[in-house]
C-alpha cells in the first residue's frame, strides 16, 4: 500500500504554528489536496487532565503514546496521489524536554531508535521562534509560558532534534506572519511537487572537512547506500539510509530538465519491498558514502564523504529556484562547483572515480 506523505511542524514558542496549520490546510486544499491534521498531543494530553508537574519522562512518554496512537490513524489511509498528512509536532521533539539517560528510557520502553521517531516523517518544517530575533515582538500567555531566554533554548534544541532528517526546512522569522507563512508554503509545495515535483540542486566539490568541528554544530551523520537499477519501466535508484542497523528505504526516479534541475519522483519502501525490488531490477552500479546534514545560517547542507576520498568531499544545497544564491559556509573550503559535471554524478561514480584535486 502506498503511504500518504507526512509532514511535520516543529520550533520554538511563538513559531507560528497554530497560524500554519489553518493555512496550510486552506491553500493544499484549494489545490485539490486532501489534508489529514495530526494535533498536537501535548495540548491533548494536557486537555485530559494530564498533570504538568509531574516528573519529564512521564508526561513526554504520554505525549509520545497518544502521537504514534494518533498517527496510526492516518497512517492506515491509502494514497490517493492527492492527500497529505501534517502533523503538528512530532515524536522526536520530546527529546527537546529530555535529558540523555531519559530520552533513551522513551527510546526502550517504546521500542523505537532515533531514525523510527525522526524519519517517520518525510519533510520536518522548522518555523523559528520569534523569541531569536530581538527586533520581534514575544509574548508568554496561557498556553507560552516560557519567557524569551527558555524559548531561544527550546527553539535550539528543536532544531537540534529534528536535523538528519531527508527533507529538513528553515522557515524565518519575518516581518509580518503572512511573509512567513508564504515562505512555508512554497517550501511544502515544493516538496509535493506543486506543480511539478522537482530537484533543483547545486553540488561543489570541496575540501575534506573538520568533522570535530561539524559536530559542534548542529549536524547529524546518515550511512548511505544506493544502488542503481534499470527494469522494463526504465532506470530508477534505490536508497537505504540510517544508523547502524535501523533504516529507511527509498526508490528515486530521476528525469533530467537542466544541469541544475531534475523531475524527481521518491517513494518510500518497506524493507521486504526494496529487497525485491533490489533484486528483480538489473544492477547497474551501487555507492556508499556518509551523508553529514547540517542546519546552519538557515540552509540544510548536505555533506558527503566516501570511502575512496581522503582529502575531499561533495557539499550539495538544494534550491527554491535556480536563481536562488547560494552561500557557502565559512567553515568550507570549496575546490569548484561540479553540478555541470558529470564525472561527479553519484552514478557516474559507481564505475569510475575521478582522481582527487591537488
Amino acid at each position: 500500500m502506498k503511504t500518504i506523505p507526512k509532514i511535520l511542524l516543529s520550533g520554538g514558542p511563538g513559531g507560528g504554528k497554530s497560524h500554519a496549520l489553518g493555512f496550510l490546510k486552506k491553500a493544499l486544499t484549494e489545490f485539490g489536496y486532501t489534508v489529514y491534521l495530526v494535533e498536537e498531543s501535548a495540548t491533548k494530553v494536557l486537555e485530559r487532565g494530564f498533570d504538568r508537574s509531574c516528573p519529564a519522562l512521564e508526561f513526554q512518554t504520554e505525549i509520545a503514546r497518544l502521537q504514534l496512537k494518533m498517527e496510526a490513524e492516518v497512517d492506515s489511509i491509502e494514497d490517493d496521489g492527492r492527500s497529505v498528512i501534517i502533523c503538528d509536532r512530532g515524536l522526536m521533539d520530546c527529546r527537546v524536554y529530555l535529558d540523555d539517560d531519559d530520552f533513551e528510557a522513551i527510546k526502550q520502553e517504546l521500542k523505537l531508535s532515533d531514525i523510527d521517531m525522526r524519519d517517520r516523517y518525510d519533510a520536518v518544517f522548522h518555523l523559528d521562534s520569534t523569541s531569536t530575533n530581538k527586533d520581534v515582538n514575544y509574548h508568554t500567555g496561557e498556553i507560552r509560558i516560557e519567557n524569551r531566554q527558555e524559548a531561544k533554548s527550546i527553539n535550539e534544541r528543536s532544531l537540534r532534534a529534528w536535523c538528519g532528517n531527508p527533507h529538513y526546512r528553515f522557515i524565518p522569522v519575518c516581518d509580518t506572519i503572512d511573509e512567513k507563512l508564504n515562505r512555508l508554503l512554497s517550501e511544502v509545495k515544493a516538496f509535493l511537487g506543486i506543480p511539478k515535483p522537482l530537484e533543483i540542486e547545486r553540488k561543489f566539490l570541496i575540501k575534506y572537512p573538520d568533522l570535530d568541528y561539524l559536530g559542534k554544530l548542529v549536524c547529524r551523520m546518515a550511512e548511505i547506500e544506493q544502488t542503481y537499477l534499470v527494469d522494463q519501466n526504465g532506470k530508477y535508484r534505490l536508497r537505504k539510509r540510517g544508523e547502524g542497523d535501523s533504516v529507511i528505504y527509498i526508490r528515486t526516479e530521476k528525469k533530467k530538465i537542466t544541469e541544475t534541475v531534475r523531475e524527481e519522483v521518491e517513494t518510500r519502501l518497506t524493507e521486504a519491498e526494496y529487497n525485491e525490488q533490489l533484486n528483480n531490477g538489473l544492477k547497474l552500479g551501487s555507492i556508499s558514502k556518509k551523508r553529514y546534514c547540517v542546519m546552519y545560517g538557515g540552509v540544510y547542507y548536505e555533506i558527503d564523504i566516501f570511502p575512496f576520498w581522503k582529502n575531499q568531499a561533495f557539499l550539495e544545497v538544494e534550491l527554491l529556484s535556480e536563481n536562488d544564491e547560494v552561500i557557502i559556509p565559512e567553515f568550507i573550503d570549496v575546490i569548484k562547483e561540479v553540478t555541470s559535471d558529470s564525472r561527479y554524478r553519484n552514478f557516474a561514480m559507481c564505475n569510475s572515480v575521478p582522481d582527487e584535486e591537488h
